[in-house]
């Protein structure tokens, strides 16, 4: 990992902000009042951590303050002592686990959106379950309890719900290797978390960093942005005229042939035919690579490694086409105009996701018009107030942990494994 990120993985885990419920192992507990419609999450380390614990007081003060409600220091201690009583009952995820987790969730937006969901201290849940109802209260959870991420705010305070649907850090699921533990979860959690917190940078804020709308919609999500709205549609009309520009350059005959070797493939027939169709895939993805070459389709050599190239690529622009076009009935509106409002938000939001599929080349090549709103106008604008609020210059930094001599030699030749923990002094002094 990057330095950068390495740094924002563990101020992430050290703020008590991370709440993970792996089934079994959990390490965040439940205060509700319901007189006052008060409802709260809150970590073993929010409520034992002496680095942590005025942040807690401070933040229950304050939701019975917006209901006009005076909380007496004696009655907020015998909150907090009750909740930590709760939490003794809990089985919490190891440091490991938070690390690991911490890391894969950081690497799927850029470093400047983590460090505003560290300053604006985002609660971010991850659950192993397949939905986000796990993690989630009474209220929240008739509402968007059978979702598999989700992002929301009230204006001020922010949450981030991502579900795994199961353990990314398991072996790989034999029998389905789509579904389920290992590589498939982990992949899961990185592209719902890429989505969920493209949805937080399309927060808009001020100089103070207050919460004042979005760069794709107005804050009610009921009308979008004209030049996001222009560029969703232009990003639409893109993706159609570029999978023509493909088939009609050669990749529709490689596309048949392929689709025919798949079959075959999966069937496990062999013979005369299925050679034939091997050359003939031979010739005809030569053809079509020269013709990508050649009309700078740059994004093409992304997929050169893959069996069946054709195949991805068409899979690639038809899931770009869906994501610009999000058709599931949580979307639909009654008025024309919300509806494209919420299609703005997801399709932009979409970009970081698509980032972590497909690749920077790809997503610029099929959602040019969005990326270019997102990379050119959403990140900017958060370090533009990053750096007025903090009053310091913000850059990014690529660089990567020095490793030592035995670690170059390990590395080398593949021998052992690296320690999973690495304290944050020593990786901010490098």
């Amino acid at each position: 990992m990057q330095v950068e990120y390495e740094n924002l993985a563990q101020e992430l885990v050290a703020s008590g902000r991370l709440r993970i419920d792996t089934d079994y192992y959990c390490n965040f507990t439940h205060y509700s009042d319901p007189d006052n419609s008060i409802s709260l999450m809150l970590t073993i380390e929010e409520l034992t951590d002496p680095k942590l614990i005025n942040f807690t007081r401070k933040n229950i003060k304050n939701l019975y303050l917006r209901k006009n409600k005076q909380l007496s220091e004696e009655k907020l201690s015998q909150i907090i002592k009750t909740l930590a009583a709760q939490t003794k009952k809990l089985v919490p995820p190891s440091l490991q686990t938070k690390i690991r987790l911490a890391r894969v969730l950081v690497q799927a937006a850029h470093p400047i959106v983590i460090r505003w969901l560290l300053f604006d201290r985002t609660q971010v849940f991850i659950t192993y379950s397949h939905n986000i109802g796990d993690v989630m209260d009474i209220s929240s959870w008739k509402q968007a309890g059978t979702n598999s991420g989700m992002q929301s705010t009230d204006g001020s305070n922010v949450c981030i719900y991502v579900s795994c649907g199961g353990d990314p850090f398991a072996k790989n699921n034999e029998t389905n290797p789509m579904h389920g533990d290992g590589w498939a979860s982990l992949a899961r959690l990185q592209i719902i978390a890429g989505q969920e917190i493209g949805h937080y940078a399309d927060i808009k804020r001020d100089p103070s960093g207050r919460q004042i709308g979005r760069h794709s919609a107005n804050f009610s999500c009921t009308r979008a942005t004209p030049h996001v709205k222009d560029a969703r549609r232009n990003d639409i009309n893109r993706c159609k005229k570029l999978f023509q520009q493909l088939l009609n350059g050669g990749m529709g005959k490689l596309l048949i042939e392929e689709e025919k070797l798949k079959f075959y493939d999966k069937q496990k027939v062999s013979g005369i035919r299925v050679i034939w169709i091997r050359l003939l895939i031979k010739l005809y993805r030569r053809k079509f690579l020269q013709f990508a070459h050649i009309n700078h389709h740059i994004f093409v050599k992304h997929f050169r490694e893959e069996k069946y190239l054709s195949i991805m690529i068409k899979t690639m622009i038809e899931d770009m086409q869906s994501n610009l076009s999000p058709g599931a009935d949580v979307y639909k509106r009654n008025d024309p105009e919300a509806e494209e409002a919420i299609a703005c938000v997801e399709a932009l939001a979409r970009v970081p996701q698509q980032v972590m599929k497909w690749g920077y080349l790809t997503t610029r090549a099929t959602m040019h018009d969005l990326y270019k709103v997102y990379y050119s106008e959403v990140i900017p604008s958060l370090v533009e107030n990053y750096e007025l609020l903090t009053d310091r210059k913000y850059k990014r930094v690529f660089a990567h942990p020095a490793l030592s001599l035995g670690q170059r030699v390990f590395k080398k030749f593949g021998w052992g494994k690296y320690k999973d923990q690495v304290k944050f002094d020593e990786v901010r002094d490098v």
